[in-house]
């Protein structure tokens, strides 16, 4: 916050108007100063934050463990966050699907932990996400989100090679090659094979390879389908062993089919006014693709030539005219031509032109406007932000032809500037970004305790961080170490420096962002970090935000965990000074509070773990229970949009260096497992049957097809009845009758539902829907409500309930029977327990310390310890001299090792670094 003022100061009393400009510098009453002040006073209130997750490798096996160091960081100067005190962590499918969520407290921005992988996870691609409560209230694109990568048994799976031509634009060809992962073809193999596309099938054919393993296939693609989400679906058609499904992105990037983009700089063209124009091509994949064209106006006449440099981007300069529409116009592989159109031409407007030169410490911005615009009689401001913070400011006069400025560069920090032109109405005209570099990102150095190494051997690590002065830097840092052999690192992936201070500020999916991590020293990088910033740059946070009047946000800060409620009676009319009490086992608490005068209660200094459960009553004055509800704040999970980025996996279209390191793995763990006999004694588990406590199943307690006990339901929190059954029972949901009259079934037998002995049937009349009556249940009956729910579908289970309760003349196998036994005991037409509330948060899950074995000296290396990560520590503290101290023990196999180390000084400084060693044999 003391970085901020200063800042802050440093714009409101220096000059804003640099030697050789035209302008005097205004008081600190002009309009410019009052509407920076303002800006940057109602911007600062909202406290914006940032998120960075370092994980120990970029990709995962079924089984493993996914160990991350989170930094929380403030988002306009990167120091730590004071804002959030908690941060969730969610792993979802390539299905959108959410497969676990975990909350981690934060300590001054920082906080470690892991996230166990089921070993029953399918392969494929997963995200892993993380947020804060704050976070939600400014949209999706603050959240965090990071692909990876989960393989099963490398050794059995299949490995396709395909290559895709199209003919007439709309007929498909697929040349397919199928091996097994010994290289051996998969031949004269009946297969399925299927082409679609969300609900739409475009192929759908049984076939046999031919005996080398290859197929040809071929499809009709409709004319207006985009390819952007097609999928090739093989299935074995094999009866002797276990099917095997695939479906894997089928990637087609036809050249005619490219998505050619043009972005005026600042964001229009104006007729008349000098124009930078950046592009950007894209395949149909959504990567960069190179291109070369021309530009004509609508008389044929070429304007401009443009070849992209780098990922697809590039610029070209013209002046354009009101004279109709112009046309950027490429050839094709084929020889053939496609036009392109360029935005349209505005008659008046204003432009405005950042020139950004490859190491200095200033950048020329340049506003031109066309002469109706600067007949009136509106103010202009020109102001530089960084994050949401306001950084320099000035007034523009239209009345000259060409406004020029020379802002120095090291009043910003390190990150994107973005430059904006707005008026008096707070209405932007034109807005550029470009890139900052003040070298001021952390030096950090390795020693290593000597020059080789062999497997086994004591690695101990000195680590010394600098500044760019040279001067020590006290920082919280973390650091993984692999084993290149078992894990392909990218030294173009991003890192705490591409994420924090370029890509999270960016629209789009950016290729290897870390190949702009060292632009500003490198001249042609640093143009296309330019090309970037002119084709993808964009802000999350809307600045005009700050003028419009303060809003209640919907999420709040969590600064730390607190149980918060409202307590209200018959009438819904808040209930104040009613005593509250809380109980727990675990924790052990017993904790009272009273509420205020809007009913609200408020429980603090409470750190949940394990399955935490909280037993809140209301107590009148004489401290008995009396008629009242409580209502207690529960976390309400987001809904995230799917990450559209479709990867091809790893076994598809491989190459030859990422083939020869998953064999290497492979053949690690087979001689893992023949030094270790192969014979791992498994665990005997011996499962009793689940008994339903106060149970009314008619069979007998436990006797029944299906039983979600009391244990099951703990975890589901406030779940509903229904949704409980739809996520347990395989087939339950909405059905219709012959008629379209709703109902609920399981698969076609009708659902009839038990409540503590007593049948819901018994209630429904002539003049009350079956369905409706059901669906109220469903919704309001919860998992916390309910010890136990039984399902009787087989015959051994359904006779019973059969002779019970339905007429002789009914077919027994139609119907299904749910026992549903709730904590009341009473019944499907009793309210809730009032004046009491059983509250299970979510629990901390806490860090554990990465385990790295320790070996005696000259322990030789038997092949058991084959770890892909070889080490992981996330809490590398350096001290007032900028060092720390690390070891830990090589693993058994020789080849070479990645480290990468990333971090922060917590004062708006970065730093990361790799580095390889050698172990040898």
């Amino acid at each position: 916050m003391k970085a901020k003022s200063l800042l802050l100061f440093f714009v409101l009393c220096c000059p804003l108007f640099f030697p050789g400009l035209s302008f005097s510098q205004p008081s600190t009453k002009s309009p410019l100063n009052q509407f920076l002040t303002y800006i940057n006073l109602n911007n600062d209130s909202l406290a914006l934050e940032k998120l960075y997750i370092q994980t120990d490798k970029p990709s995962y096996l079924s089984g493993d463990t996914l160990w991350f160091k989170g930094y929380l960081l403030q988002a306009s100067l990167q120091n730590y966050s004071v804002k959030s005190g908690i941060l969730y962590l969610e792993l979802v499918n390539d299905s959108n699907r959410l497969l676990q969520r975990i909350m981690v407290p934060v300590y001054k921005g920082m906080t470690t932990g892991y996230i166990p992988i089921d070993s029953d996870r399918p392969e494929g691609i997963y995200t892993l996400r993380a947020y804060t409560s704050w976070m939600r209230n400014f949209g999706e694109s603050y959240v965090f989100e990071k692909q990876f990568y989960l393989s099963a048994n490398y050794s059995s799976v299949w490995l396709i090679n395909y290559r895709t031509s199209a003919e007439h634009q709309r007929k498909i060809n697929v040349e397919l090659y199928i091996k097994q992962f010994d290289q051996f073809p998969v031949g004269l193999r009946e297969i399925r094979f299927s082409v679609t596309s969300e609900k739409k099938t475009f192929l759908n054919t049984r076939t046999e390879t031919l005996a080398d393993g290859k197929l040809h296939l071929d499809f009709e693609l409709p004319e207006k389908t985009s390819a952007k989400n097609l999928s090739l679906n093989i299935e074995d058609l094999r009866k002797s062993q276990e099917k095997r499904k695939i479906s894997v992105p089928l990637i087609l990037n036809r050249p005619e089919k490219m998505d050619l983009q043009f972005l005026p700089e600042g964001g229009k063209l104006v007729s008349g006014l000098p124009a930078k124009v950046a592009f950007k091509a894209l395949n149909e994949q959504g990567y960069g693709m190179a291109v070369a064209g021309k530009v004509y106006n609508n008389q044929q006449q070429e304007v401009a030539v443009f070849n992209a440099q780098h990922a697809g981007m590039g610029t070209f300069d013209f002046v354009p005219q009101d004279i109709g529409p112009y046309t950027a116009r490429i050839k094709l592989p084929d020889g053939s031509f496609k036009d392109y159109p360029l935005p349209e031409v505005s008659q008046t407007g204003i432009t405005l032109q950042v020139v950004n030169p490859f190491n200095t410490d200033s950048c020329i911005v340049k506003v031109r406007s066309s002469p109706g615009i600067a007949m009136t009689s509106r103010h202009y401001y020109l102001i530089a932000m960084t994050g949401n913070i306001v950084c320099w400011g000035a007034m523009v006069d239209l009345k000259k032809e060409v406004c020029n400025y020379k802002v120095d560069k090291r009043i910003f920090p390190t990150g994107i500037v973005r430059f904006l032109l707005t008026d008096e109405n707070h209405k932007t005209w034109n807005e550029r970004r470009i890139y900052n570099d003040l070298g001021d990102q952390l030096n950090i150095q390795y020693h290593m305790n000597k020059a080789s190494f062999m497997p086994r051997d004591s690695v101990a690590l000195d680590i010394l961080v600098t500044d760019k002065e040279g001067k020590p830097v006290s920082g919280t840092f973390s650091l993984a170490v692999t084993d290149d052999a078992q894990v392909k690192t990218d030294s173009t992936a991003t890192s705490i420096l591409t994420y924090l201070l370029l890509t999270s500020d960016l629209k789009g999916h950016i290729e290897q962002p870390g190949y702009y991590q060292n632009a500003v020293g490198q001249a042609d990088k640093w143009q296309h970090l330019d090309h970037l910033l002119l084709s993808q740059g964009w802000a999350g946070y809307d600045w005009s935000e700050a003028i419009k009047p303060v809003k209640v946000f919907s999420y709040p800060s969590e600064e730390e965990f607190l149980i918060k409620g409202k307590v209200t009676n018959m009438f819904n009319k808040p209930v104040a000074k009613s005593e509250i009490v809380l109980i727990s086992k675990k924790p052990a608490l017993i904790l009272d509070t009273i509420t205020n005068s809007k009913g609200i209660f408020t429980f603090k200094g409470i750190f949940p773990i394990d399955t935490a459960s909280f037993f809140i009553s209301a107590k009148n004055k004489r401290g008995k229970s009396f008629n009242v509800g409580i209502e207690v704040e529960e976390f309400k999970p987001p809904v995230f949009t799917s990450a559209t980025k479709r990867d091809l996996p790893w076994f598809v279209n491989i190459d030859t260096s990422t083939y020869l390191a998953v064999n290497k793995q492979v053949n690690l763990k087979k001689e893992q497992l023949r030094k270790t006999g192969g014979n791992m004694l498994k665990e005997v588990v011996i499962k009793t049957k689940r008994i339903i406590k106060d149970s009314k199943n008619l069979n007998g307690p436990g006797q029944a097809d299906l039983i979600i006990d009391e244990e099951q339901l703990e975890k589901e929190g406030k779940t509903s009845l229904g949704d409980l059954l739809n996520k347990n029972l395989k087939g339950f949901g909405i059905r219709n009758t012959k008629t379209g009259l709703p109902y609920y079934g399981v698969y076609r037998s009708f659902v009839h539902l038990v409540v503590d002995g007593i049948n819901t049937d018994f209630f429904i009349t002539d003049l009350t829907s079956r369905y409706q009556y059901l669906k109220d249940i469903f919704d309001y009956f919860d998992a916390e409500e309910i010890t136990g729910i039984e399902v009787m579908m087989s015959g051994k289970y359904l006779t019973s309930y059969a002779i019970r309760f339905l007429d002789p003349m009914e077919h027994h196998w139609d119907h299904v029977f749910i026992e549903v036994t709730t904590r009341g005991g009473k019944g499907p037409f009793l309210k809730k327990s009032v004046g009491t509330y059983v509250y299970r948060p979510m629990a901390f899950t806490l860090p554990k310390a990465f385990y790295s074995p320790k070996y005696a000296p000259n322990s030789q290396a038997d092949q058991t310890d084959i770890r892909s990560t070889v080490f992981w520590a996330p809490n590398i503290i350096t001290d007032e001299h900028g060092k720390a101290k690390v070891s830990f023990f090589a693993a058994d196999n020789p080849g070479t090792y990645t480290f990468i180390i990333e971090g922060t000084d917590l004062q708006g400084h970065l730093g990361t670094q790799r580095k390889k060693i050698v172990i040898g044999q």
